[in-house]
């Protein structure tokens, strides 16, 4: 058991490690908030009100 807890410690660690130095655009938190405001707005709008 000691194994499978260290063999899953390094793969996540290399996870979290290729996730910090991603490259890629980033997406900011209000971009994120936008668009999810955005698709709930939408939904509203073609819902029948009850």
């Amino acid at each position: 058991m000691a194994a499978e807890a260290n063999s899953y410690d390094t793969w996540f660690r290399m996870k979290v490690k290729a996730a910090l130095e991603d490259a890629r655009a980033e997406t900011s938190q209000v971009q994120v908030m936008q668009a999810a405001q955005a698709l709930i707005d939408a939904k509203r709008q073609v819902e029948p009100k009850s």
